[in-house]
């Protein structure tokens, strides 16, 4: 599905209408934000639909994002071969979409209420997790989140919704970066690019040597298995190992050759992500902030009232000098510095 076959040149083309819609299932997948079944639903809403016209069922989803197809390989009689059609995503994607799967292993329940941070955090007391619920109050209906206490009595204090998005704010203004600034930076890493490009020469010319050898494995691997020295299962186990190599260098190549070193790209999205905590301040709708806070940290607790997560050290040290210096940093300066090491 995203590929529809060309009668008259008998290869495989990309259909403008469902890859943008098959790469967002990646793309959506990968934040660990829904459940497979979510998928399905969506689907139906997007009115994407099987190349035989049929719904698109959890199976069909879990089929689609485990298969190596869309990085560009064809898997044949269980052997894995490089493809002639061109690759709807990238091998790193489609890794981390491995490791979420792996992580995951089942699926949640749709939920009932649409509480906006609920499976966010995990209680600081018990390890149990945080459940979300309305109450009443000064003639309106609130939302609080505590402890779910299934492992017993728990003395961890709940903490209001208003309470909860007010603390996360906070923490996004230590980590924010205007437009104004990140435009500055991001011309800033331009420039960056077009000198890294002639310095990366080298470097192409060192990953296309290890394409050489692991082109010249698989030619010995071949020559090994024509000559009964390995058996089906032994060759087809290493020539999978063989060709995953290959397609990792050739992204490598590819990333030198047209973005010049491979820290500029993350180091664009980590400044564009300040710039988004900065939206995320303005914005009323809650349902994008947890999305944010599982990109940027891990372990998320609610400990004495109070919101507590581990960010990535990137923003940790962003958010700690901009404590320090209590102004805002000059944030091109530092970033053009401390770019390579982000």
């Amino acid at each position: 599905m995203g590929y529809l076959n060309n009668p008259k040149t008998r290869g495989i083309d990309v259909d403008s209408d469902k890859s943008p819609k098959v790469r967002k299932l990646f793309e959506m997948y990968v934040t660990g934000e829904y459940p497979l079944n979510f998928f399905a639903n969506w689907c139906e809403k997007k009115k994407l639909l099987t190349n035989a016209g049929n719904k698109i069922s959890l199976s069909n989803v879990q089929h689609i994002l485990q298969n190596p197809f869309y990085i560009g390989l064809m898997r044949y009689k269980g052997e894995m071969f490089d493809g002639t059609h061109e690759p709807l995503i990238s091998k790193k994607l489609f890794d981390k979409c491995q490791e979420v799967m792996t992580k995951r292993g089942k699926v949640r329940p749709d939920r009932k209420h649409n509480f906006a941070f609920l499976g966010l955090m995990k209680c600081a007391s018990c390890g149990c997790s945080i459940t979300a619920q309305y109450a009443k109050g000064n003639g309106g209906i609130y939302t609080y989140y505590r402890c779910t206490k299934k492992r017993g009595a728990c003395q961890e204090k709940y903490l209001g919704e208003n309470q909860l998005v007010e603390q996360i704010k906070n923490f996004l203004q230590k980590v924010s970066l205007s437009s104004q600034d990140t435009k500055k930076i991001l011309a800033a890493f331009d420039m960056e690019e077009k000198q890294a490009k002639e310095q990366a020469k080298d470097e192409v010319i060192n990953l296309k040597n290890q394409l050489s050898q692991v082109e010249t494995k698989l030619q010995k691997l071949l020559d090994a298995y024509l000559d009964d020295a390995l058996t089906q299962k032994e060759y087809a186990a290493k020539k999978d190992i063989l060709i995953f190599q290959k397609v990792a260098l050739n992204e490598k190549i590819t990333d030198f050759e047209t973005k010049g070193l491979s820290w500029l790209e993350p180091a664009r999205e980590f400044v564009k992500s300040l710039n988004q905590a900065t939206n995320l301040i303005q914005t009323d709708n809650l349902s994008e902030l947890p999305t944010f806070l599982k990109n940027i940290g891990s372990n998320h607790i609610l400990r004495n009232r109070e919101f507590v997560f581990t960010p990535k050290i990137e923003y940790k040290l962003v958010a700690e000098r901009s404590e320090a210096n209590q102004n805002r940093l000059q944030f091109p300066t530092w970033c053009a510095r401390q770019g390579s090491n982000l």
